[in-house]
């Protein structure tokens, strides 16, 4: 879609043989752009590779299960994992460069530092792999479901977990710095966490929005939504935005995590919001739901 105007350039079905009335698999996932190319997987398990341009084939990669998270990009390499379990490695072109099993499936996207990637699964391990090689470079239990994507900086990771937690973990020596928790209300964390210089932005299950110190992991403030929160935040200056259940859109104070400003969309807001040329963009879940684009707001 044109970005300006919200016109539709080209659209692309997520079956590879597009048959009238036949079920046509979901795209779960954000998609993986770069200067030529979107990847994006489905709930059939394919991965697809689709020119930018003009929105056709390039070429598809069939797993054994469903792709729930975005793929990864790492220099000339393509990391996507599966629910059958794998992780896979790709050239641009579709040539499998190698693949990693894990003990269950794997929900999230690929987190890439370097030359190293990072995946959490609900095996309840986090595992470093080395991308050159396939090799696994870290393996530490963590004894809890992890749907969420690992958010690095340096040395520390931060992760949500199913068990209703948030950690930060020293990656390189599988030490934890801290264990957060809120005081009364324990769910899950599905959505992936955004980490600015001193402070961390998550929602969860519980239907709050969590600010957490990033060196202490105590909380700073949480802001009660009217349902699950499943979508990454993103911060942008001062303001973090973020969807809910609720089927409102937020943005708050990351100070003092009061609001100042909402939208009510009528559905779920089940998906991260994005942010870029003075833009937000978010959609609502469903098959006939809207894609919002908001300017710039004081």
């Amino acid at each position: 879609m044109e970005l300006s105007s919200g016109e539709i350039v080209w659209k692309y079905p997520s079956i590879v043989d597009p048959v009238p009335g036949k079920f046509a698999a979901a795209f779960r996932s954000a998609p993986r752009v770069t200067s030529d190319t979107v990847y994006v997987g489905n709930e059939d398990g394919v991965l697809h590779a689709v020119d930018r341009a003009i929105g056709t084939r390039k070429w598809i990669l069939v797993t054994g299960a469903e792709i729930a998270g975005s793929p990864a990009i790492a220099g000339d390499r393509i990391l996507v994992g599966s629910h059958d379990s794998h992780l896979y490695c790709l050239t641009p072109d579709g040539q499998l460069i190698w693949k990693f099993q894990t003990g269950d499936r794997i929900n999230c996207s690929p987190s890439v530092v370097g030359q190293y990637l990072f995946i959490a699964g609900c095996d309840e391990h986090l595992r470093v792999v080395d991308i050159r090689t396939g090799e696994e470079i870290i393996d530490l239990p963590l004894n809890t479901y992890l749907i969420a994507s690992p958010s690095i900086v340096d040395d520390e990771l931060y992760l949500g977990t199913y068990a209703g937690g948030v950690i930060a973990v020293n990656w390189k020596t599988g030490e934890i710095a801290w264990r957060y928790r809120h005081e009364k209300q324990t769910f899950p964390y599905h959505a992936s966490l955004s980490v600015t210089n001193s402070r961390i932005f998550v929602g969860g299950y519980d239907k709050l929005f969590h600010c957490i110190n990033r060196t202490t992991g105590r909380s700073v403030w949480n802001f009660q939504t009217g349902a699950h929160i499943n979508g990454c935040p993103v911060v942008v200056g001062d303001r973090v935005f973020f969807g809910s259940d609720d089927g409102n859109i937020y943005g708050l104070n990351t100070s003092d995590g009061n609001e100042v400003w909402k939208f009510n969309a009528g559905k779920k807001i089940t998906a991260g919001v994005a942010v870029g040329e003075e833009c937000l963009v978010v959609g609502e879940d469903g098959p006939n739901g809207n894609l919002y684009c908001f300017g710039a707001t004081d």
